[in-house]
């Protein structure tokens, strides 16, 4: 804030605030027909890329999981 000469009160600089320049955010989801799927219950499916181990991905998952389960 700038005070004029000989008044009191003050004048505000405009100024440009981060909401007024809104950018798009675009995110590029990979192609699940490239990948391998691995099911780990009826409710839960993951992709893995197709050279990785699939019984690998369902045990660091599920430990994931019983971790997440064990602090709340």
């Amino acid at each position: 804030m700038k005070k004029d000469e000989g008044n009191t009160i003050p004048t505000i600089e405009k100024s440009y605030y981060l909401h007024d320049q809104k950018k798009h955010v675009s995110f590029k989801s990979p192609d699940t027909g490239k990948m391998q799927a691995v099911v780990i219950d009826e409710r839960t499916k993951i992709f893995i890329p197709v050279e990785a181990s699939a019984e690998e991905a369902r045990n660091r998952y599920l430990e994931k999981m019983r971790a997440k389960l064990k602090y709340k």
